[in-house]
């Protein structure tokens, strides 16, 4: 019974594959007759288009000045000052400026500005130490620190020989010559920024004052003491008399001037009769001549 299921399958098979076949064959076949146009091409030719460029109008200025304030011109004589706490022994342009050609004794380069206030700190004495920042195009930042200010190279070479600094044995001084650096050096320097920052000094002087004489103004006192005291007359007659001098003594001016004052008597004598008293006369000088 398997047998029979088997061929019947082969057999369905070999029905579906020659099917398939016919049915390429009469597609081919009937391809082959209906395709009997030929094949046109259309060629389509590129024109060739000339560009036509027009020329741009471009607006002119009668101001010259006029980007001015957008596009500033480069300053080359601008100064750089670089960030940071100096010593007071920092150089900069000036210093290197007005001693191009004395020599001095340069003790080590470092990259950085501590390594050198580090070691100046330690020495007892840092009146002949001086340092500097190199830098420009085709160098890298360096701090140079150098000691002393010769005229010629030998005078440096021969304090060189006398130094005891302590440094280490890869590090070997040299006498140098400041115009040598006097490119690479642009910062302004601890002695420019202290000039620029002048503490100024006032100085007070006394002035003499003016001698006043007591015995003066004694009897001043004494003379109004008097008057205010006296009592009993009803009429009381002053005179004033102003005497201006000068340093050396001598009279400059006299000014005589009479007052004369009602007063009332709070106690009478028992006869009745009121007493006149004489006008007292003073003089008043000025203390201040």
């Amino acid at each position: 019974m398997a047998a029979i299921r088997t061929n019947w399958q082969n057999i369905r098979q070999y029905i579906w594959l020659v099917g398939g076949l016919l049915c390429l064959v009469i597609a081919v076949i009937f391809w082959a007759v209906t395709d009997t146009k030929e094949l046109v091409t259309v060629e389509n030719p590129i024109e060739e288009t000339q560009v036509q460029i027009q020329p741009e109008k471009v607006a002119a200025t009668a101001h010259l000045g006029a980007l001015m304030d957008e596009v500033r011109p480069l300053e080359m004589t601008t100064r750089v000052v670089t960030a940071g706490n100096h010593d007071a022994e920092f150089r900069g342009t000036k210093f290197f400026q007005e001693n191009k050609k004395a020599w001095t004794i340069e003790l080590f380069k470092a990259s950085n500005e501590d390594v050198i206030q580090s070691f100046l700190q330690k020495q007892a004495d840092r009146k002949n130490f001086i340092y500097f920042r190199l830098s420009g195009e085709n160098q890298t930042e360096q701090y140079v620190l150098a000691y002393g200010l010769f005229k010629t190279d030998d005078q440096a070479k021969a304090q060189l020989q006398q130094l005891s600094l302590k440094l280490p044995a890869s590090i070997h001084p040299q006498s140098i010559q400041f115009e040598k650096y006097s490119a690479l050096v642009n910062d302004l320097g601890a002695d420019e920024m202290a000039s620029a920052n002048k503490l100024y000094e006032v100085k007070l002087k006394s002035a003499p004052l003016p001698v006043v004489d007591e015995t003066v103004l004694a009897q001043a006192k004494s003379a109004l003491s008097s008057l205010t005291n006296s009592s009993g007359a009803s009429n009381e007659t002053t005179k004033t008399t102003i005497t201006r001098r000068d340093a050396s003594g001598k009279v400059v001016d006299v000014q005589k001037s009479n007052s004369t004052t009602q007063t009332s008597s709070g106690t009478k004598e028992s006869s009745g009769a009121a007493t006149e008293k004489k006008p007292v006369e003073h003089e008043v000088s000025d203390p201040f001549n």
